[in-house]
């Protein structure tokens, strides 16, 4: 239960045997190979080695290209699935069969081409039927449609608003142009379809008299025969385009079996790109490779035995000062699920100290104080649990709902106390369905009722006490690690005047309170000034110091108010589902009791399960990590398997 401790790993291999090398750290999953940048800055490495290259756009080509197959399946042929992906074991020599991946990768080719087939066939439905759309006015006319003049007569089609009333243009035509004639083909709200006829020496004419009308001609350039044939044309086209359609869509719909392989070559094929990517951190000659990185300590034998396999020359080698070292965090499975709220804060630093094992039980008492209902802990340890073994979540999303059990524990807990199953709900439905008041229930029912500790909503200051009281106990466990951490690194003097003046000073103020004596307040005050400034410059800057640091015990007082948050919450929660409750009861209806109390608890869960994270996240963050904690922590990310659909089962090599 503490921070990993890490070794500096240095690896010259001969590049023939880089693949097996990086392929071998891989199955270790305990390295991480780091950047060479101040490598490539000395001349003394530059003469000799340049930065290795790898393959990481072509494999990351593939991952995306199965992923749009995928997407493809998804739209075109859905599959049952929840709200979670559920993963499947499989070996490590299954995960690298290199015969099942082409396959899939041609699977995914195979959809990936139908899917741009149906894109392309759908857009040449859309210019078809715009076509089409655009021959509808014409299919009465009989004429061809590409036919636009005869040895005398020029031929023109054309549109006039519909606004323009056509005796009115023909009058027109008639009185400049008496050799020509406009013939109505068809017409439509907006548009007058017409066939002009002239002659060719009063064509200009024609046309001239018709500008004021707004005529626009019509032209189809590459269609013979009339509107009605070049629209049964058409149709035959479109006939054909949906019948491809339908045919590449029924090809995605016939590989939907074939999900699981594309799902295992995803991974594969992301896999192999984090792979690739490590090689771009490497130096080689041509002959040789230099790879450098962190090693995790606990599984330095494995990773040698993997290494001696090799004809390589490898140094490992404590951190010098000055490295930034990554940070890896080693608990217990059952307590990893805290590392989630780490993370959201900042990791420790490696020389730091690890604060899972410190605040887990913090942190999931403070939950369940919040909370403190019996139904509600159920609920979230029932759903947690099923989502764990279902569907095995990993990383945040797995440490989410391994918490969550906890979590659920801690509020069935604390609603027991409490006296919470759904706020009131069992006296409320009792007095409201059955006539039974809370006074005949037996004597353990009201026990429970009532509190048996204490009621939130009948005795919040009671509440409000012990919470204040848990916050002092929270506030003093922080300043222990903070003197234990001076022990560990040398510093046990300053780590005990950083915390015991203020021990003494609070001390004082409960003897003032209870006694009404101030002899041990004034040790206090006396003992911080002639402390808290110690490091400061001179006997004025250090008496000076001292004095300011009396300060802060208004940032004192804000500390310990601010666990009055436990109460809060806890009496929020109380109270809206109490109102809830009275509000199903009131009209005396049980279809509408069982809608208002579903529709009001699922809001009120999720309304304190947002508030109560972030509040007991806060009081750890603010309150307790600033005690004692160093931050800064720069994650270890080594190369291993991290998959979205398969888990590896790992073998020996």
């Amino acid at each position: 239960m503490a921070i990993v401790k890490m070794k500096r790993l240095r690896v010259i291999a001969l590049a023939e045997q880089r693949d097996e090398l990086l392929s071998r750290l891989l199955h270790v999953g305990c390295v991480e190979v780091t950047e060479p940048e101040a490598k490539l800055t000395d001349p003394e490495w530059t003469a000799l080695l340049n930065r290795d290259t790898g393959a990481q756009g072509t494999v990351k080509a593939r991952a995306t290209a199965v992923n749009s197959a995928l997407s493809a399946l998804s739209k075109y042929a859905p599959a049952k699935s929840g709200l979670f992906t559920l993963r499947t074991d499989i070996s490590e020599r299954d995960f690298f069969d290199d015969a099942r991946t082409e396959k899939a990768r041609a699977v995914s080719q195979t959809i990936n081409d139908c899917v741009a087939e149906i894109s392309q066939l759908y857009t040449e439905e859309n210019r078809l039927n715009s076509v089409r759309d655009s021959l509808v006015p014409w299919q009465t006319l009989e004429e061809p449609l590409n036919i636009d003049s005869t040895e005398h007569v020029e031929i023109t089609l054309g549109t006039v608003p519909a606004a323009m009333a056509l005796d009115e243009v023909k009058g027109a035509l008639a009185e400049q142009a008496p050799a020509s004639e406009l013939i109505a083909v068809s017409s439509n709200k907006e548009l007058h379809y017409v066939m002009l006829l002239t002659l060719k020496v009063e064509h200009s004419k024609a046309m001239e008299t018709l500008k004021p009308y707004s005529f626009s001609v019509v032209k189809f350039k590459g269609m013979e025969g009339s509107g009605a044939q070049n629209i049964a044309r058409l149709e035959e086209k479109l006939t054909e385009v949906v019948q491809r359609r339908e045919a590449a869509l029924e090809t995605i719909k016939s590989l939907g079996d074939q999900r699981a392989e594309l799902r295992l070559a995803f991974d594969r094929f992301n896999q192999e790109a984090d792979v690739e990517g490590i090689k771009d951190n490497g130096l080689t000659d041509g002959t040789i490779v230099f790879l450098e990185g962190w090693a995790a300590a606990p599984k330095l034998d494995k990773l040698e035995r993997e290494l001696k396999a090799l004809d390589c020359a490898y140094e490992l080698s404590d951190p010098e000062e000055g490295d930034q070292v990554p940070t890896l965090l080693d608990n217990p499975k059952w307590m990893r699920g805290i590392n989630m709220v780490t993370e959201m804060y900042s990791l420790p630093a490696y020389d730091g100290i690890d604060p899972n094992p410190l605040i887990f039980l913090w942190y999931i008492f403070f939950f369940g104080f919040m909370f403190a209902d019996v139904a509600y802990g159920l609920i979230i340890l029932i759903a947690c649990t099923i989502i764990s073994k279902k569907y095995k979540p990993k990383n945040t999303l797995g440490y989410m709902f391994s918490l969550g059990k906890w979590l659920g524990c801690s509020i069935i807990f604390c609603g027991i106390f409490a006296g919470g199953f759904f706020s009131n709900v069992i006296p409320t439905f009792s007095e409201a369905f059955l006539n039974i008041p809370q006074e005949q229930f037996p004597q353990w029912l009201q026990t429970f009722c009532n509190g048996i500790v204490v009621s939130p909503v009948d005795d919040p200051l009671t509440v409000l006490i012990l919470a204040v009281a848990v916050g002092c106990v929270h506030l003093v466990f922080g300043q222990c690690i903070h003197i234990y951490m001076g022990f560990r690194d040398g510093t046990a003097l300053d780590g005990l005047l950083d915390v015991v003046p203020w021990w003494i000073f609070f001390a004082g103020i409960v003897m003032l309170v209870l006694n009404g004596s101030s002899i041990v307040i004034l040790l206090g005050v006396a003992a911080l000034i002639l402390t808290q400034g110690r490091h400061k410059k001179g006997i004025f800057g250090k008496l000076f110091g001292g004095v300011a640091s009396l300060y802060d015990v208004t940032s004192w007082l804000s500390d310990v108010l601010s666990y009055a948050r436990l109460m809060a919450l806890m009496l929020a929660g109380s109270v809206i589902g109490m109102v809830f409750n009275t509000l199903a009861a009131m009209p005396k209806s049980i279809i509408i009791f069982v809608i208002v109390f579903l529709i009001g608890h699922t809001f009120n869960i999720g309304v304190n399960l947002v508030g109560t994270y972030v509040h007991d996240a806060r009081l750890q963050y603010l309150e307790f990590f600033g005690k004692f904690y160093k931050e800064g922590g720069i994650p270890f990310r080594p190369l291993k398997y991290n998959t979205k659909f398969v888990d590896i089962i790992e073998e020996e090599t």
